[in-house]
């Protein structure tokens, strides 16, 4: 004889609610009176209150199998003896109406996982006209280059620590081995080994360029390992070419940015009045086309470009005058 109540299937709605929290007062009198019908549904309610606590104490996969969900909870239910009472017609061990609720039960848990879980923290730093530092969420620091981008992610469910690049930045790295320490700029990837470096990728130039001062990195791209670099190598990678390239004797005055340690060696003065207006903002001239021939050698180690004007002319033998933020190196003849 079949017990009043609810059929099947409102009954199975009715539990996911109850175990999600979700049900009425009345909801819940109606569950507890078919609880009561039957020792049979009794046990069958304690078996899904179970599947449910354990799945929403776990890492649940967001990805479902339907049938092999609904094999392992047959598997548990078969364990037990008797079956249940049925309240309608509608066969009780339906698969897809197990596998259903199943699924309700993993979708509540994975719901709860979320909201408990650790948050993905997040940093978004820009530099437009001056440079500046900041410490990343993870004790990291970057220091940034002028007309620069940085995006900063660290997953605490995933164990990933993920930068995009776009501009120029020397990274002081937190080393954590079971958390990787990866920085993407455009189809370029760097993994973190222990480090401190450079990076420079500006979407608008051909070539991306790393300086490695402590540690080591890898230099890489997804379809290709790249290189292995350790302090004091530098290499450059071509975004038309897609080669990398290992560079002999790296250019110091690449950190000049960060550092404000100038080192010229028998350098032309175009070259090196270009760097330090891109430096400092400032507009240092040379008057005429003939000084840009003339050849520097010098170390300087100064956060005021006039006085490097100054250095630079008393050195080569030329003028300095002013004309309102203009600093003009004028002359006829270099003295090095």
């Amino acid at each position: 004889m079949n017990k009043v109540g609810p059929v099947l299937n409102d009954m199975d709605d009715l539990i996911g609610k109850v175990l999600a929290g979700e049900a009425t007062a009345q909801e819940k009198e109606t569950v507890m009176l078919w609880r009561k019908q039957h020792e049979t549904n009794e046990k069958y309610f304690n078996q899904l209150n179970h599947i449910f606590y354990k799945a929403s104490a776990t890492n649940v996969q967001v990805e479902f199998d339907a049938d092999e969900a609904w094999t392992k909870v047959k598997g548990q239910l078969n364990k037990s003896e008797g079956k249940v009472i049925p309240i309608s017609r509608a066969p009780y061990f339906s698969p897809l109406r197990v596998a259903a609720t199943v699924f309700l039960l993993v979708a509540i848990s994975l719901t709860i996982y979320q909201k408990t879980a650790p948050p993905v923290q997040t940093l978004a730093v820009e530099s437009e006209t001056t440079t500046r530092q900041d410490t990343l969420p993870d004790g990291s620091t970057a220091f940034l280059n002028k007309k620069t981008e940085l995006q900063f992610e660290y997953n605490p469910r995933e164990k990933t620590r993920k930068v995009k690049l776009k501009g120029e930045a020397y990274f002081n790295v937190k080393h954590q081995e079971e958390k990787p320490f990866i920085i993407e700029a455009d189809e370029i990837r760097v993994r973190d080994i222990g480090t401190e470096f450079n990076l420079k990728a500006y979407p608008d130039k051909d070539t991306i360029e790393i300086i490695v001062t402590y540690g080591e990195v890898q230099f890489y791209t997804k379809d290709d390992p790249g290189l292995n670099l350790k302090a004091g190598e530098k290499a450059i990678y071509s975004k038309r070419t897609k080669e990398f390239y290992r560079i002999e004797k790296p250019d110091t005055n690449m950190l000049a940015y960060k550092t404000k340690v100038f080192s010229f060696n028998n350098t032309d003065l175009r070259s090196v009045v270009l760097l330090l207006n891109e430096v400092y903002n400032s507009k240092i001239i040379l008057a005429t086309e003939a000084l840009y021939v003339c050849r520097l050698t010098a170390n300087f180690k100064e956060d005021n470009p006039e006085i490097i004007a100054e250095v630079i002319a008393e050195t080569m033998g030329l003028e300095l005058t002013k004309k309102d933020d203009q600093l003009i190196l004028s002359g006829k003849e270099c003295y090095n």
